[in-house]
């Protein structure tokens, strides 16, 4: 989870802040996460904002889901080489995207170009 993006959501917040115990250390791989109730009450939420985050902790991989077992923190080396999460090639497209915009302007500042008044279509 990209650490430094914007949380509007609780479940966000609550995932923001349980990947970045994970990042830190703070939870070690392999170490079972609380029960959703023993989170949901220390985070001041309800059980199905746990859950949701919870899911997305899984989908993005930091964690592994064990059936009528728990949750517990993925060890980094096994998703070496795994396929990109969502948010990963979102935020790629976004990187690519503002590169982009970037070069546009250079290209144009150094044409000279001031857009649509100079004749040539504004790029």
């Amino acid at each position: 989870m990209d650490q430094g993006a914007p949380t509007s959501h609780p479940y966000q917040q609550v995932a923001a802040d349980i990947a970045s115990k994970i990042a830190s250390g703070a939870l070690k791989p392999g170490e079972r996460l609380k029960s959703v109730r023993t989170l949901a009450e220390e985070y001041g939420t309800t059980s199905a904002t746990v859950q949701r985050a919870l899911g997305l902790l899984d989908d993005e991989g930091w964690v592994n889901r064990v059936p009528n077992v728990g949750l517990f923190v993925r060890d980094p080396a096994d998703s070496a080489g795994s396929a990109p999460t969502m948010r990963d090639v979102m935020t790629a497209l976004d990187e690519v995207q503002q590169a982009v915009a970037d070069l546009r302007r250079r290209v144009t500042s150094l044409e000279g170009t001031g857009g649509p008044e100079d004749g040539r279509p504004d790029r």
